[in-house]
């Protein structure tokens, strides 16, 4: 009874946001003053998103290909690899034990009608992984392990010094995904909102969750952490950019480098406090809405006329770390490059919200280093290379 008469209720708010959202639409694109240059804007987007599109559609069917020809050639692998000789054999156990141990060095190989001799010294916490990962090697028959087994590698000079196992991640556990894995993968999360309607609503509410999360993981290729802000550190969403100004390094130093003065030139900073030893600094942001943010940062790095990093202190809200690198050009200019690494409220997703809401820090970050620059262009004199000051 509840669900029949819910339907047309919902219907019905359906429709009126459509036709609310129809109108403000047709209102956007049809005003008088601005509707030209807004419908240009629009058609430029669509025409933009047509060739993304194309081009991703273009990637996809590449990846799906080569990949194919992997997996066949792997299968083939597979069925003919079991006859080659010990010469090849020996290859293969080297280039697989490379993957699973730190210090592949420290083990000597033979190979004898088959049979794969394991000698020398390896770690306790390696050995079993690596033993497995040799017995699956097409073509070796048996496995004899005769290598020194330790536990504490410190009295053994063989396993001393830096070194990193490498084993076989699989693909849904990458950092960035290739091409077919975020298809594959995109597709399967609108294949669970679609199976949700058979399901009790409490399971339909947890398969349509999963195939957002999905959905989301795919399109923005961005692992689930750096999507939501949880355990991302610093490094949520990173911002690049960069501009060249026609002034020398060294005038260009004082501006950078002193954060006091960023409030002459970005109006989102309202103050920057810096400490004694000026190696920590309070800032009050404009943030999205007119909201006051307060933030902390330690200066990390710092080499005179070149370069200045600094990161959030622990514990801050919006977690973020930067560096501003001068890099002397052609001509007496200046490459200007700033990175910014920050991790928002809900991660990603509170940067896409921040965008839709006019409060995107790439493009800020943008129109600030085009203020900086014309800053300078009135502040700086460029024949002498004089530090800032009013000219004349």
């Amino acid at each position: 009874m509840a669900t029949a008469e819910g339907r047309p209720w919902t219907r019905t708010v359906g429709m009126l946001g459509a036709g609310a959202t129809a109108g403000a639409t047709i209102e956007y694109l049809l005003d008088p003053d601005r509707g030209r240059s807004r419908r240009a804007r629009v058609r430029d987007q669509a025409s933009h998103a047509v060739h993304e599109l194309t081009h991703g559609l273009g990637r996809v069917s590449r990846d799906l290909r080569n990949r194919s020809r992997g997996i066949a050639a792997q299968t083939r692998f597979r069925l003919t690899g079991r006859s080659a000789d010990d010469r090849i054999l020996h290859e293969r156990v080297r280039a697989e034990l490379g993957r699973y141990l730190t210090h592949p060095h420290a083990v000597h190989v033979t190979v004898e009608d088959r049979v794969a001799r394991l000698e020398g010294d390896v770690l306790s916490r390696e050995e079993r992984p690596a033993e497995r990962a040799v017995r699956r090697i097409p073509g070796v028959k048996a496995v004899d392990a005769r290598w020194n087994v330790h536990r504490d590698p410190s009295n053994v000079p063989q396993l001393q010094g830096p070194g990193r196992a490498r084993p076989p991640v699989p693909e849904l556990l990458h950092q960035h995904w290739a091409p077919s894995a975020r298809f594959v993968t995109g597709t399967a999360g609108a294949a669970l909102w679609i199976l949700a309607r058979r399901f009790h609503p409490a399971i339909a509410w947890t398969l349509r969750g999963a195939g957002t999360a999905l959905a989301a993981r795919a399109a923005t290729n961005l692992p689930l952490r750096r999507l939501t802000g949880i355990n991302a550190g610093r490094r949520a969403i990173d911002v690049n950019r960069a501009v060249s100004i026609a002034a020398s390094p060294e005038a260009i130093w004082p501006l950078v480098s002193d954060y006091s003065i960023f409030a002459e030139f970005m109006p989102d900073v309202r103050e920057v406090r810096r400490s004694a030893d000026g190696l920590r600094s309070h800032w009050e942001i404009t943030g999205p809405a007119g909201r006051l943010i307060r933030l902390d940062a330690i200066e990390t790095s710092r080499e005179e006329g070149k370069h200045v990093a600094w990161k959030s202190a622990d514990g801050r809200l919006i977690a973020h770390a930067g560096m501003v690198r001068l890099t002397p050009e052609e001509n007496g200019r200046t490459r200007v490059q700033v990175q910014l690494s920050y991790n928002p409220v809900v991660g990603a997703a509170g940067h896409a919200i921040a965008r839709l809401l006019g409060a995107d820090p790439a493009t800020k970050l943008k129109v600030d280093l085009m203020r900086l620059k014309s800053y300078i262009d009135d502040h700086v004199t460029v024949d002498t290379g004089a530090r800032p000051g009013l000219r004349g």
